[in-house]
């Protein structure tokens, strides 16, 4: 039986198998069997892409009895037209608002997270930057047991301590003149 492309709605979905059924209007709103979306890796590294949304307009490629087969992914229509034209753009919106983007030209990455952003790293993490890194934020409370500064270090504001402050001379902050 010959394959065919048609379009449809996501009408259900099933995360635990990656899989979803697709009405086809074309098809007088026929419901299709759950159709497996293909995905990038599955053994070894794998990866597990978000699933279209219920409601969310659809490609399938169909075998010959129009109910089977397989979601190639969502499509683009006037109604709901891209996020971002920019040929250089690599860009993610996620429903709750966070943006993930790379302009391949200008060269600059963006996440703007919503909520809570997290780094865990089994071993080291290196930061290198031709330029200077800014951080800004309300507060910083660093856990780490040693800092070590190669370099100088300006302080604009009050410093407040708890132990002994010792120079490489051995001098504390309870010397006299």
């Amino acid at each position: 039986m010959p394959t065919q492309l048609e379009y449809g709605e996501v009408t259900a979905l099933d995360h635990q198998t990656c899989r979803l059924r697709v009405r086809l209007d074309d098809r007088d709103g026929v419901q299709t069997y759950w159709l497996n979306i293909p995905q990038r890796n599955t053994q070894g590294t794998q990866r597990r892409r978000l699933m279209p949304e219920i409601g969310e307009q659809v490609a399938v490629l169909l075998d010959g009895d129009g109910v089977g087969g397989v979601c190639l992914g969502g499509i683009y229509s006037t109604a709901e037209p891209p996020p971002v034209v920019d040929e250089d753009t690599e860009f993610v919106r996620y429903s709750d608002g966070t943006v993930v983007a790379y302009d391949r030209v200008a060269g600059v990455m963006r996440l703007e997270c919503v909520g809570n952003l997290e780094l865990r790293c089994g071993a080291q993490i290196s930061i290198e930057t031709k330029g200077p890194v800014i951080l800004k934020a309300s507060s910083a409370t660093l856990e780490i047991p040693q800092i070590n500064v190669d370099g100088n270090l300006r302080i604009k504001g009050d410093v407040f301590a708890s132990g002994t402050i010792l120079d490489s001379g051995g001098n504390s902050n309870h010397h006299s003149h």
